[in-house]
């Protein structure tokens, strides 16, 4: 099919306009604003978009994080609350932004950007209604041959816009211009429909019921906009977007795509129906041929892409690179808080008792190699430290088992990714330094256990030598000190995945910030302040270091079991 737009190209001005300038502005811009952004398209006609700001921030990386879906739904598959993020291509003094349609596609437009053999058509009052009854592949190619027109022309040069191109919404940018994006507060913003400051929803969209639509479609922009100045996204037609249809799963959205994910409700739906988070599933095709429905259209979105060239694409990987430092995502932490406080309290009374022990050993076993007796006394006083060993062993054993599970179920917790809310996020970040901490102390003790029973080993090696039958002893006293080596690098791998993970998903600044309440939370366990600073310091330093796992731990090693 050849399209209004190739046919100007090969033929040149060939279009009789049918309508003039002011008709067509009347037409397609009944509600004319000094916000507007206004595109040329053939045939004398316009579209008209509004900018929906996303970011101020100079980095293109650093986009918008906000949560979609409503709490009280009875539709969890495609309106539950979930995490989403959008970021516009453009960027002026105000921040990043993008266009996205005053008003849905309408049928004169659309009959324009789909005219044949550069024939324009005649435009009258129904030409403002939305353009329905087309499927998804017509909504894609209107947008195709809008782009190639708009390539031509010097409207988006007045935006200072390198290059752009036209396509339908992502799912994304419809709910969050639909919502008010940045020009409404927080709590309008979650609410279930924006803030109509001005009447009711009947002032602001066509649904069904006789003292609305009345089973009709409407011409555009005949109600009140939203905050954004957009007219008709709620009721009138439904607006198909650019991706599937994805159900809610949990907070995000499920792998599978599936049908047209269409949003904003229609003339046919009812009032309680309608809501910002208004989301349907229908499918690409009825039968043999694409789906076409009546009160289905779409919105167009002026776009570009991510880098228009190596340079900024370099600006970008370069941002990437230090994202750890200011990323607002959150992870599962936040409920390991109390667990892992318990965790601590139990495995502190066994460590009291343990370095109690420990010293008790530490004296006989000094008192042990002073004393120049004979093996036969030797191997009496060692029976004896091996019985207060085997007592403290099992105790420590049961306390290590409870920790090495707990740590495994910690670690993959911390993989999961909860919803972006500041509160949960400051609990997440104090049980992470609390984690880490935790797993630095634990290492410390883990490293004197190893050091302990590797001393031990030596005297009862040489024994074993000497005597075969007291071999039975040395090869317990291996065991032993294998489990303590097996838990000790079992350590340090959860101790690099708490660091990773941390550097991956929260900015050192509220690390910094949280510090404090990290080392209050642990009460009256002393001993903790200087392991919650030792792994603050080396999650700090991560991302300048080489990703050399062995140094990394060798060096995490050292320090956390330094106690000069």
């Amino acid at each position: 099919m050849k399209r209004c737009l190739l046919s100007i190209m090969l033929v040149g001005a060939v279009f009789a306009k049918t309508a003039s300038a002011d008709s067509a502005n009347e037409l397609f811009n009944p509600n004319p604003d000094k916000s507007d952004v206004i595109v040329s398209m053939p045939c004398g006609g316009i579209m008209v978009f509004k900018k929906v700001y996303t970011s101020n921030d100079t980095r293109k990386i650093k986009d918008r994080t906000f949560n979609a879906g409503i709490l009280d739904t009875q539709s969890p598959m495609s309106q539950a609350v979930n995490t989403r993020y959008v970021q516009g291509a453009f960027k002026d003094k105000k921040g990043y932004y993008y266009l996205i349609g005053k008003y849905e596609l309408l049928k004169g437009q659309f009959d324009i950007l789909m005219s044949k053999d550069g024939k324009c058509p005649a435009l009258n009052k129904m030409s403002r209604l939305p353009a329905v009854k087309i499927s998804y592949f017509d909504a894609v190619n209107a947008a195709d041959a809008f782009s190639r027109f708009i390539s031509t022309s010097n409207d988006l040069k007045k935006l200072e816009i390198k290059s752009a191109y036209s396509r339908l919404a992502t799912d994304e940018e419809w709910e969050f211009a639909a919502r008010g994006g940045n020009l409404v507060t927080q709590s309008e913003f979650d609410a279930k429909l924006p803030p109509m400051t001005d009447g009711e929803l009947s002032d602001y969209a066509w649904y069904q019921g006789a003292t609305s639509a009345n089973g009709k479609l409407q011409l555009a922009g005949l109600k009140k906009p939203n905050p954004l100045g957009l007219y008709d996204m709620f009721g009138n037609a439904q607006e198909m977007t650019v991706e599937p249809f994805r159900a809610v799963r949990a907070g995000r959205l499920l792998g599978q795509p599936g049908g047209i994910c269409s949003r904003g409700g229609s003339y046919l739906s009812s009032p309680s129906s309608i809501s910002s988070a208004s989301r349907t599933e229908k499918p690409l095709y009825q039968g043999a041929k694409p789906l076409v429905a009546a009160d289905t259209s779409t919105r167009f979105v002026l776009s570009s892409s991510v880098a228009f060239d190596t340079k900024e694409a370099k600006q970008i990987n370069d941002d990437l690179k230090n994202l750890g430092e200011d990323h607002k995502y959150n992870n599962a932490l936040s409920g390991e808080a109390s667990s892992i406080a318990k965790l601590n309290e139990k495995n502190q009374k066994a460590f009291e008792e343990y370095q109690l022990q420990a010293l008790d050993l530490k004296k006989a076993n000094e008192k042990l190699l002073s004393e120049n007796s004979s093996i036969e006394n030797r191997a009496n006083q060692l029976k004896s430290v091996n019985e207060k060993l085997t007592k403290l062993n099992e105790s420590l054993s049961k306390s290590n088992v409870e920790l090495n599970t707990k740590l495994v179920s910690v670690q993959q917790k911390i993989m999961q990714a909860n919803s972006d809310r500041e509160a949960m996020q400051e609990n997440a970040v104090t049980a992470n330094l609390r984690l880490g901490g935790f797993l630095c102390r634990n290492i410390d003790y883990e490293k004197s256990s190893v050091d302990y029973f590797l001393n031990i080993l030596k005297i009862s090696k040489k024994q074993c030598d000497a005597d075969k039958q007291r071999c039975r002893t040395y090869e317990k006293l291996k065991s032993q000190y294998e489990q303590h080596e097996k838990l000790l690098k079992s350590l340090l791998t959860y101790y690099g995945d708490a660091i990773v993970n941390a550097e991956t998903n929260f900015s050192k600044e509220l690390f910094k910030k949280q510090l404090a309440d990290a080392k209050e939370a642990f009460g009256l366990m002393d001993g903790f302040d200087r392991y919650v600073d030792l792994y603050l310091k080396h999650l700090s330093s991560y991302s300048k270091q080489e990703k050399d796992l062995k140094k990394n731990q060798q060096n995490w090693l050292l320090q956390c079991s330094d106690n000069k």
